[in-house]
Formats: structure tokens, C-alpha cells, sequence
């Protein structure tokens, strides 16, 4: 009696194929023709005079614009970086010149510790995270903070009040 092994021949039609479709996998290291218009931005976040630690600062254009946002340290600065994904993400900074509406965010989980970075807001806040920033400043629609991107370096500082 003649029997055939075909395990062999499954592997290697399972490695061809793996073959053929991983190298369209991954994110794209190529940056976008919209990083070379990048403008440097940073700033200081406070609230009534005191720096905030772990805010999320997100400039939303006005018009058209790539969105950009900044995570603030222990004395509140942050520096800009546009949202896209992909490892060019981590090689650009700044954000296109132009009119934005800022908001401002500080969640934190029900133990009190800072939402992990990655976690989108909405994400946070399905696992019952809190906002500890008023809505004025926090809710997309009811910020009224502004900010105006021009050519060069800017420097834009939130001095929140209570």
C-alpha cells in the first residue's frame, strides 16, 4: 500500500503564501508631502497659574489641516506632533500654519492613574476614565480656545482658570 505524506507540501504552500503577503503588511516609514510645511510648536499648560501634568493638547484645523496634539510634562510644556500613522509619526513634530480650535484633556482611570498612551479618549472612557478639566476647556464642541499657526517657531501657552 503507497501512501502519500502531503504535510510537507502544506508547509510549504503556507510559507509561499506568507511569503508573498507579509512585505505589504506593517506601517509605512514614508512620510507625507505634508511634513516638510511642519511649523515647530510648544507651549505651557497651567491651571490658575500652577503647570498640568499629563494634559493631552489637540489642535483641531479650522480648515483642512492634519490634526496635531501634545502630551505635557511634570512644569506643563509640550511640543507638538501631528497625528498619521506609521513610524514617520515619531521622526515629525509641529503642526501645519493655519486657524485652530485647541481642547484640552486630562483623564484618568477610576484608580487614579493616567490613562496609558496609545488609549484613544474614547477608549479611556469606556473603561470608566474620568475628565478632571471643565468641559470649556476639555469637549471639542464647547472649547473656545483658539490658536494661530504661522511660518516659523510658535509658542502658544493655555493658562486655564478654574
Amino acid at each position: 500500500m503507497l501512501t502519500l505524506n502531503l504535510r510537507p507540501v502544506q508547509t510549504g504552500i503556507l510559507l509561499a503564501a506568507a511569503a508573498l503577503l507579509l512585505p505589504g503588511c506593517g506601517a509605512s516609514t514614508e512620510q507625507p508631502d505634508f511634513v516638510s510645511e511642519l511649523v515647530p510648536v510648544t507651549g505651557t499648560v497651567t491651571l490658575d497659574g500652577a503647570p498640568l501634568e499629563g494634559v493631552m493638547v489637540n489642535f483641531m484645523p479650522q480648515e483642512g489641516n492634519a490634526i496635531a496634539y501634545g502630551l505635557t510634562d511634570a512644569s506643563g510644556k509640550y511640543s507638538l506632533q501631528p497625528q498619521m500613522s506609521g513610524q514617520a509619526e515619531k521622526e515629525s513634530s509641529g503642526a501645519l500654519p493655519g486657524e485652530y480650535q485647541v481642547y484640552i484633556s486630562k483623564l484618568v482611570l477610576p484608580d487614579g492613574t493616567a490613562v496609558p498612551e496609545g488609549l484613544s479618549d474614547a477608549e479611556a472612557e469606556e473603561k470608566g476614565a474620568k475628565q478632571l478639566l471643565p468641559p470649556k476647556y476639555s469637549s471639542p464642541a464647547n472649547s473656545s480656545l483658539k490658536a494661530t499657526v504661522e511660518k516659523g517657531q510658535t509658542t502658544v501657552d493655555f493658562d486655564l482658570k478654574k
